[in-house]
């Protein structure tokens, strides 16, 4: 994997495809891209790493097909899995420990959207980060009928993966940008680090706050026992 990083962060596409690592690589984003859709605790970078593959498919390492098929595809999966946990998982612990990492504008924004949009939450969801694994989970929660969920889920991940891989593709035939494309794919593998050790933090301080804010209110609840006794 990290050989793959150094060659597109080095532009040596010819060792990516040398060494027969393209594979490996689609395989490598789509997971991610599944992951990302899947579970609230892992914050990976979903969108960077579309705009990634579609300036990769302008370099001509990737087939139209990785951005515009198999990404989205991974992440309409993810989605549906993200439902399953709110279906098998409500009224349990797990969504308890869900609410001490989740940032609670996310939460509130993904219950603004299905209450003013219904279904259509999941589409519009689908376009705001963290928000879109959130939805497919509240809508299992609140029971909504899976074969819907399933094909918002799969057309708001092709219309996703679409607009921002036409944004990429398109910035690189501008002249100006293309003599650019180098900065800009290190700048977008730049980015995508940064947004996850941003994420990877925020979860984990709002983690450590609510268990020290527990630790705290049992504390005081053992002192009001003993001084009652």
């Amino acid at each position: 994997m990290w050989d793959m990083l150094v060659a597109i962060w080095q532009q040596d596409f010819s060792h990516l495809t040398d060494s027969g690592a393209i594979g490996m690589l689609v395989f490598c984003l789509a997971l991610i891209l599944f992951l990302e859709s899947a579970f609230v605790f892992l914050p990976l970078p979903g969108d960077s790493l579309i705009l990634l593959s579609a300036s990769l498919v302008v370099s001509g390492v990737f087939s139209y097909e990785v951005p515009l098929f198999y990404l989205p595809l991974a992440a309409a999966l993810g989605s549906i899995v993200a439902y399953w946990q709110g279906y098998a998982l409500a009224h349990t612990r797990f969504m308890v420990h869900m609410n001490r990492v989740i940032p609670p504008e996310s939460m509130e924004r993904a219950h603004r959207l299905l209450e003013n949009h219904g279904m259509l939450a999941m589409f519009i969801s689908r376009f705001i980060p963290f928000v879109r694994i959130i939805t497919p989970m509240l809508m299992g929660m609140t029971g909504l009928h899976l074969t819907k969920v399933a094909i918002i889920s799969f057309v708001s991940a092709f219309c996703w993966a679409l607009v921002l891989s036409v944004f990429s593709a398109g910035l690189l035939q501008i002249p100006e940008f293309a003599k650019y494309q180098q900065v800009l794919t290190q700048g977008l593998l730049i980015v995508s680090l940064i947004l996850f050790i941003a994420a990877v933090v925020t979860v984990f301080r709002r983690w450590y706050r609510h268990h020290k804010a527990e630790q705290l209110a049992n504390a005081q609840q053992q002192d009001n026992h003993q001084s009652k006794k």
